[in-house]
């Protein structure tokens, strides 16, 4: 009963005072936050928190958005009407605040309601002359000077009206320097507004802000068109009224003068240098944010008259050298970082993982940025800053660290990992272009100098530097990768064109081991060892699918290959005999094969020899095609009744060669300085022979023919001086056959060396002892079943390719 009475006497209330629509409260609101400002003391240190202003601007803003959920069609209800047609100059009163800070902690709240405003309106009109025009004024207050308390809430604006350019890029026009009349009139406060809000302002010019570096015209609407000109009728850029009502709309073409400058860009660049993380992380997004904008005349603009792609690498360049250089090279690959990497314990300045880990994380941090700016920019800005990467900082910064004898391991571990870690198209084309250059190869210093650093006694510098090359091949491009590894061999060069002489027959038919198994007293186990890899290899065959008669010569063929290879080391020197890791090879090299071919798929690599020009024919017996290489007869074992010794023959069946003259084949710098470590390996440490192998099977996984011919066909009839990687293995096996039995009980150290190295033992490799010569051994063992294993899958997939 007594809630019906109250009912009635509300609804009588109402008819005789009706309640005040949402205009009326908005110009309440509106007229109490004057009247307070009429009233201000200066003098009165009160803080604007303790004010009634913070609730008045917050029930204006409410009255906007609640009035915005009703209207239909795109309409602008009344309150933001009166804020588009100045009836309630609330934004110019936001600017005006911001520039007094009177009560002080003004500006925060002014740069923070003017950026709610924008976030929570649907249709924030700003393209309305009298929106914009306060919001220029406003970005002029940002970053009057550094370290500015206000930082956060200055960036935020600007990140919000990143976001608004992104949904209508014309707005981006708004924020070019050509648009502003002149600096007085952004510097001053609207004479109305000062009667309004009486209170003291900053009128000297703002500190570092990118507006005021350049000389504005007198009058730069009458040079410059600001709003892309052309015929449509809803849009004539001649009339100034036009600019006025709508400055986003789109026609064919900006017109810039060469002194424009793009606002919102050169003031984010400036919060770069916050010491707040948080900041710099907003201002990144948003120069990612306009950067990948679609349309051009935005993108020349940023690269033109805008110092954006220059301030952000030579930020990275500036990073790079606060790297410390005692730095220990092996803590720079354990790094995984991006961009918006924010270290807990980057609080306490004393904490550290390890020496120099604040300085890397922040370098890597920031070249992850660059790499994604790359990625999701315009075209031509990752263009423009991809060049600039290799000039200010690849050239200009990084390149002197590799020639210094002193800073060269750190230098080259660091840009290892630079390369590995990037995947911006551009970013990689441009590191690959750098290492590789673009003249004759042997005019291109940067690679020598990397080659002889792979030949210096400093191991440590050969086992980053082996790592870098490693890195080139994994993330290098069809350019790079022609340069460094194919530039000798497409030629095929390393064929001896007239039948082999003795010697390298010889070699071809292993007599010279022959000769030494029949001087060796365990010939029979090796026999039976050779009888036992031979069965393994017809199971796998088998057990791949692939039909021995069907294929039987291809299949001879490479089972004569992939015995070249495992048959290399003799059984006595063997750590592992029986070779029951082998099929863990072949699985490796598949999904490894596979990887390539994706890689490669773009790439214009001859699949055959059928359509290269080359001096010999494709069906002689060097082809180096996996199913075609050179045939050799198989054993024949048979006891010698006089001297009761076993024997083995091999006959090289040849066929007509073409008969051409001689040149002597140039493997290249590159080849050179791999054979040369690789026949050094019983000098060298484990980690180096490792990374050496790794980077040669990454090479022979390669879907190349001729690098596959030069690589994997152990029976190329070669000129005698032609280095070969099957030649340089022998040479080592032999090395290594003569000098293993010289060590004491070296089966046992040999088994004893294998289980530590397979165990993985960190305590291992920080020891001192190591048998360099015995690890040296088991490296080669692993890569020779490796060899094999790719020479396999390579055969095995041109097999299902013929099906």
């Amino acid at each position: 009963m007594l809630s019906r009475f109250s009912d009635v006497l509300q609804t009588a209330a109402d008819v005789l005072a009706p309640p005040a629509t949402r205009l009326e409260d908005f110009e309440y609101h509106w007229k109490m936050i004057l009247n307070f400002y009429q009233n201000y003391d200066d003098s009165n240190k009160m803080h604007i928190e303790e004010t009634r202003i913070p609730h008045h601007l917050h029930q204006m803003l409410q009255l906007i958005v609640d009035e915005e959920k009703e209207q239909h069609g795109g309409t602008v209800g009344p309150c933001l009407e009166a804020i588009v047609q100045r009836s309630i100059c609330l934004l110019d009163a936001l600017t005006a605040l911001a520039a007094a800070d009177r009560p002080p902690g003004a500006r925060a709240l002014a740069l923070t309601t003017g950026t709610a405003l924008l976030r929570r309106t649907r249709q924030p009109c700003v393209n309305s002359a009298h929106v914009y025009r306060p919001l220029q004024r406003m970005l002029i207050q940002c970053n009057e000077s550094p370290a500015s308390p206000t930082e956060k809430e200055e960036v935020e604006l600007l990140l919000t009206l990143c976001g608004l350019v992104r949904k209508e890029p014309g707005l981006a026009n708004i924020f070019t320097t050509p648009f502003v009349e002149d600096k007085s009139t952004l510097l001053s406060i609207p004479e109305d507004i000062q009667k309004l809000i009486p209170i003291r302002s900053k009128i000297q010019t703002p500190k570092k802000n990118p507006l005021f570096e350049v000389e504005l015209p007198a009058n730069p609407l009458r040079n410059v068109s600001i709003i892309r000109t052309g015929r449509d009728d809803n849009c004539n850029a001649t009339s100034s009224s036009s600019v006025d009502d709508n400055v986003s709309c789109k026609s064919h073409k900006t017109v810039y003068d060469d002194n424009d400058k793009f606002l919102l860009i050169d003031l984010l660049l400036s919060y770069l240098n916050s010491a707040d993380n948080q900041v710099v992380l907003r201002a990144c997004e948003g120069i990612m944010i306009v950067s990948s904008l679609p349309e051009d005349d935005i993108a020349n603009l940023l690269t033109s008259c805008s110092p954006a792609c220059e301030t952000v690498v030579d930020k990275l360049a500036a990073k790079y050298k606060c790297v410390p250089a005692n730095v220990d090279p092996s803590d720079v690959d354990h790094l995984n970082i991006t961009w918006a990497y924010v270290a807990q314990d980057f609080g306490d300045k004393t904490y550290s993982k390890f020496h120099g880990y604040r300085e890397l994380t922040s370098f890597f941090s920031w070249l992850d940025y660059c790499d994604t700016l790359m990625k999701e920019c315009h075209p031509t800005i990752a263009a423009h800053l991809s060049r600039t990467f290799r000039q200010n900082f690849l050239e200009g910064t990084a390149e002197t660290g590799i020639t210094d004898v002193h800073h060269a391991v750190l230098v080259t571990a660091i840009l290892a990992k630079c390369l590995k870690v990037v995947d911006s198209p551009d970013l990689i084309n441009e590191f690959s272009n750098w290492l590789v250059g673009d003249g004759e190869v042997s005019e291109w210093p940067l690679l020598h100098t990397l080659i002889n650093n792979c030949l210096t006694e400093n191991y440590d510098l050969t086992l980053e530097t082996l790592r870098f090359f490693e890195t080139i091949i994994e993330k290098g491009t069809e350019h790079s990768i022609q340069r460094v590894v194919l530039a000798r061999v497409t030629s095929r060069g390393y064929l001896q064109h007239a039948p082999p002489d003795d010697a390298e027959r010889d070699r071809l038919n292993d007599l010279s081991i022959c000769r030494e198994r029949e001087r060796n007293r365990e010939a029979m186990k090796q026999l039976q060892h050779e009888d036992h890899v031979n069965e393994q290899i017809t199971d796998i065959l088998s057990h791949e699918g692939l039909d021995l008669k069907q294929h039987n010569d291809a299949a001879d063929n490479i089972h004569r290959v992939i015995n070249s290879f495992l048959l290399l080391l003799p059984r006595a020197i063997l750590s592992d005999p029986v070779g029951a890791d082998y099929e863990h090879y072949i699985h490796d090299a598949h999904r490894h094969y596979q990887y390539w071919l994706d890689v490669t798929s773009t790439y214009h690599w001859p699949t055959d020899y059928n359509g290269i020009d080359t001096t010999a024919s494709s069906t002689h017996s060097y082809d180096s095609r996996p199913e075609a290489d050179i045939h050799l007869d198989e054993f024949h074992i048979k006891p010698d009744k006089e001297d009761n010794k076993f024997t083995q023959k091999l006959v090289l069946r040849t066929k007509d060669l073409t008969q051409i003259t001689e040149e002597e084949f140039d493997e290249g710098p590159f080849f050179r300085m791999i054979f040369k470590l690789l026949a050094n390996m019983p000098t060298q440490p484990y980690q180096v022979n490792l990374h050496l192998t790794s980077i040669i099977s990454k090479l022979a996984l390669l879907p190349h023919p001729n690098l596959h011919e030069y690589l994997l066909n152990p029976s190329l009839p070669t000129a005698k001086k032609t280095p070969t990687l099957f030649k340089t293995l022998q040479e080592l096996a032999k090395r290594l056959t003569m000098e293993i039995p010289r060590l004491r009980n070296y089966s046992k150290v040999i088994e004893n060396t294998r289980l530590q190295l397979m165990s993985e033992d960190p305590s291992y490799d920080e020891s001192g002892e190591h048998n360099q010569l015995v690890e040296s051994l088991i490296v080669l063992e692993e890569f020779c079943k490796e060899l094999a294993a790719i020479a396999f899958v390579k055969y095995q997939h041109s097999v299902h390719m013929q099906r």
